[in-house]
């Protein structure tokens, strides 16, 4: 049985929401009532994160998916489109490869299939460093704010305080296994359902033009890049966002 704490409202087909790095489920709280009215929504705390138990370090996304998964498996159903976030996105695809056919639509929501740089796995290496000298708190202070478009977003401090409930363990695990994870292109090609891309005009992290490269191996591919927002539009922009999303799931 599963260990991952969840919430399900709604009825109809599954969609699974999956949060980003280094928060938990509640950053869906206001997002996902958007689609209530028409789907069974999912939100899980992946493992580590929020109220779900953590899973023996080190560890690697491959293993987040298998938790996942099991999760899945459990609601009994092959009609899941799975919405990931950031890291939630890595996890997805890591998901979608395992086990296809459990699946009938993905949703990289600011997510990349692409492995990280080496500029950016050394990034990752002094945020470990950091997060080992000064804590969670201070990290989450200076990681959040430029997940945003608007230095002064009044949710800034909403999901900072959503992330400094993380603990230290689970924060430098998944900041080491989110280094380490493969290049996930090959997913986009044999996935054979609609794959859709929200990307943020101002991700600095994941910018437009790299989802244009990567949605081009997608048997159907979706694109939409969201202006003036970054990689928050749950927060910048969620109107927009969930219209693009609803459309996607209409046409699935």
């Amino acid at each position: 049985m599963s260990n991952l704490f969840s919430r399900q409202r709604g009825e109809g087909k599954v969609l699974l929401f999956i949060h980003g790095f280094p928060m938990h489920q509640a950053v869906w709280d206001d997002f996902r009532k958007r689609f209530e009215d028409s789907y069974n929504v999912v939100t899980i705390d992946l493992p580590g994160f929020g109220k779900s138990s953590g899973l023996p370090t080190p560890f690697t996304l491959d293993q987040v998916a298998d938790e996942v998964i099991r999760f899945v498996l459990e609601l009994n159903t092959h009609d899941v489109v799975v919405i990931g976030h950031s890291l939630g996105g890595y996890v997805a695809l890591s998901m979608v490869a395992k086990r296809p056919d459990l699946f009938t639509g993905l949703v990289l929501f600011h997510s990349t299939a692409f492995a990280d740089s080496d500029e950016k796995k050394q990034s990752r290496d002094k945020a470990v460093e950091f997060i080992e000298k000064n804590g969670v708190q201070a990290f989450t202070t200076n990681f959040i704010a430029p997940l945003f478009a608007v230095p002064g977003n009044k949710n800034i401090e909403i999901v900072k305080a959503i992330a400094a409930q993380s603990s230290k363990e689970s924060v430098v695990g998944y900041t080491k296994a989110m280094r380490n994870r493969p290049d996930q292109t090959k997913t986009l090609k044999t996935f054979k359902k609609p794959t859709l891309f929200l990307a943020g005009e101002k991700d600095q992290g994941i910018p437009p033009e790299s989802i244009q490269r990567q949605a081009v191996n997608c048997q159907y591919p979706e694109i939409h890049i969201l202006q003036d927002v970054a990689h928050m539009a749950m927060f910048e922009n969620p109107q927009e966002a969930a219209a693009k999303i609803r459309h996607f799931l209409n046409k699935i």
